[in-house]
């Protein structure tokens, strides 16, 4: 066998005063920075996508909603058939206001008493559309 078989090669031997350093350095930080900015890219995408589709919480004060329109409704002393008639109306108006505004907005109505934390209350805008589908029943 010959000499240069028996030898270890080592890095030196094997580059053979090829210059590599600036290039490989270059090339290498310029894929670094690709991938970090593609990894930044796909991470917004995922935020703005998960940001628009996640439902807003906000609560609806049930209770009161009813006691407000007991109250109202025993006020006008209407007889059983017409009471039966007005609550009826007022189901269908509260339920109907709540599936309406629950899709329009993307959002899930809790009840007050089930949120632990501040949520927009949508309270008011459910009354009003609940009187205005009530007008328009009548």
């Amino acid at each position: 066998m010959s000499e240069n078989n028996k030898k270890p090669t080592d890095g030196e031997t094997v580059r053979g005063g090829v210059a590599m350093g600036k290039w490989l350095t270059a090339r290498r930080m310029k894929i670094a920075a690709c991938v970090l900015v593609s990894q930044m890219v796909m991470t917004g995408i995922a935020w703005g996508l998960l940001k628009s589709t996640t439902p807003e919480m906000v609560v609806f004060d049930m209770k009161g909603t009813v006691d407000l329109f007991i109250q109202q409704s025993a006020q006008l002393q209407l007889d059983e058939a017409k009471a039966k008639v007005l609550t009826t109306r007022f189901n269908v108006a509260l339920n109907d206001s709540l599936s309406d505004w629950q899709a329009s907005h993307n959002a899930i109505v809790l009840v007050k008493p089930a949120a632990m934390s501040p949520l927009k209350d949508i309270t008011a805008d459910i009354r009003s559309d609940i009187a205005r589908r009530i007008q328009e029943g009548q």
